[in-house]
């Protein structure tokens, strides 16, 4: 995609890792039997995985933001760039390989609530970190106006895993980028798939049900206490991340913050290398925002997200629908 004149002076986010096509069946029924032929009523097909979804939103809101990942030369991958580009995504650095498959996920989206999830992971199965960024991990160096790089799902693309992870992580701060991590499909304990990068990242987020398999503990939704949410945003703080925020369905969320100096130091350093004072002056203001503020505007972005019929509300429009919002009350506050 070419980029217009109105965002090609602006810092951008770089976005990588797992992509899909979500097909979605809407107002499916629930099936009775394994068996049961079972109505649904018309599909939908939207940009899904961390990747291709983030950047689409982010572009839709006119952040100047690259895609990298990896796509098979067919008609879900030709869907995927379609939509990336026509939310202003720029494309560039998406690779196309006519020897795998785009992946696609088959989502019934069930009356009254809920939605299943099959999924072929296709080419997110062979992606490396080389593929996604260059024999030497060079794409950070070529893209010095990004200063995130958000990376998803490292537990459903086994390349991208433990000590790859970890090089991907290290490569992106030395370029002096924040590290955005976002956690899904881990369903077993298995810490090291993203223990030894979690010390590069500034940003990590995860649903209860995911941050306790990585963690190993024994937390749900609705026997969770304040004291649990604690220890369990303790395991990434105690390894470095600077933010952490765990989803808990209907309860909302949970952030917390790295009470270590020297971690926020180092992580936030980058970002204000041979920034403007203006920029600075951004970034100070957005870091005393109220983490309830925070929470808020992502909360009720998810909610909007849920429709799928809905387009990408603007800042303005979020801050409207938030002051007409009643907050309903939390176990957790």
């Amino acid at each position: 995609m070419q980029e217009t004149m109105a965002n090609i002076d602006r810092y951008g986010v770089l976005c990588c890792g797992l992509s899909c096509v979500d097909m979605m069946l809407m107002a499916a029924e629930r099936p009775k039997t394994l068996e049961a032929i079972t109505s649904f009523d018309g599909t939908k097909q939207e940009a899904g995985g961390s990747c291709s979804n983030t950047s689409r939103v982010l572009g839709s809101l006119q952040i100047r933001v690259l895609a990298s990942t990896l796509l098979g030369d067919d008609p879900h991958g030709k869907e995927l760039l379609r939509q990336l580009n026509e939310s202003g995504v720029n494309t560039d650095h998406v690779v196309i390989d006519p020897e795998v498959n785009t992946s696609l996920a088959v989502l019934p989206v069930f009356k009254g609530g809920g939605r299943g999830c099959y999924v072929d992971l296709g080419a997110n199965s062979v992606a490396t970190p080389e593929m996604l960024l260059g024999d030497n991990l060079d794409l950070f160096e070529r893209v010095p106006f990004c200063k995130v790089f958000h990376f998803g799902y490292p537990h459903l693309m086994r390349n991208l895993q433990g000590e790859n992870l970890e090089k991907m992580f290290s490569a992106a701060r030395r370029g002096s980028l924040l590290v955005s991590l976002d956690i899904n499909g881990a369903d077993k304990p298995e810490p090291s798939v993203i223990t030894e990068a979690l010390r590069h990242c500034f940003f990590v987020h995860a649903n209860l049900e995911e941050a306790a398999f990585v963690s190993g503990a024994s937390i749900d939704e609705e026997t969770a206490t304040v004291e649990d949410m604690t220890s369990l945003g303790d395991f990434f703080l105690s390894r470095g991340a600077g933010v952490v925020s765990i989803s808990i369905g209907a309860h909302g969320a949970y952030l917390a913050t790295n009470a270590d100096p020297d971690i926020v130091g180092k992580l936030s350093e980058g970002i204000l290398k041979g920034t403007s004072a203006g920029t600075v002056s951004c970034l100070q203001r957005s870091t005393a925002l109220d983490p309830k503020l925070l929470l808020d505007y992502a909360l009720i972005s998810a909610c909007l997200h849920i429709d799928a019929a809905r387009s990408v509300p603007a800042y303005e429009e979020l801050s409207a629908i938030l002051s007409q919002t009643p907050r309903l009350p939390s176990k957790f506050c």
